[in-house]
């Protein structure tokens, strides 16, 4: 997985800040990812000082005002998007490419997101997208990507630990 990568800067400065936003609609299946990622994060590393992790729910630029009180070195944005890939493959997304894949169905679309971010808050802001199988109404979390937030929580964990 790339993300050993992405965070290793900041795992090299113990005074790092990292902010993750899990971002998704939990009534759509598997667009819920994010939201899964967020909310298991969360409850394994609550007292980390140095990171905010927050559930955005399918509105994630209310967590703005979250950000600017704790000034990440880096926003990783988590994500159910289809990548043409099998259910549950996690991939990291250049923000330039954002456009090219269809993402969750929030509000605002993750690139116009991701440069407010790094124009508000001068940091790096990374996205990893997780591939639905469903995002049927009402579906639950799908095998394949339940593997997958598990899998995503425990590399997190154990980088950020």
């Amino acid at each position: 997985m790339q993300l050993r990568e992405k965070l290793k800067p900041l795992a090299d400065d113990p005074a790092g800040r990292v902010a993750v936003l899990g971002i998704g609609n939990e009534l759509n299946g598997d667009d819920s990812a994010g939201n899964w990622v967020a909310r298991n994060l969360n409850g394994r590393l609550k007292s980390q000082p140095n990171l905010l992790v927050m559930d955005c729910g399918a509105i994630p630029e209310n967590a703005s005002g979250p950000l600017r009180r704790f000034q990440p070195q880096m926003i990783l944005l988590v994500d159910a998007a289809d990548l043409d890939e099998a259910p549950g493959t996690i991939k990291f997304v250049e923000l330039d490419q954002v456009r090219g894949f269809s993402a969750s169905s929030h509000s605002l679309p993750l690139s116009v997101l991701a440069g407010f971010l790094v124009q508000e808050f001068h940091c790096e802001v990374a996205l990893c997208c997780i591939q639905p199988q469903s995002l049927e109404f009402e579906a639950k979390l799908s095998a394949p990507v339940k593997k997958a937030v598990r899998s995503l929580v425990e590399e997190l964990a154990t980088i950020i630990l």
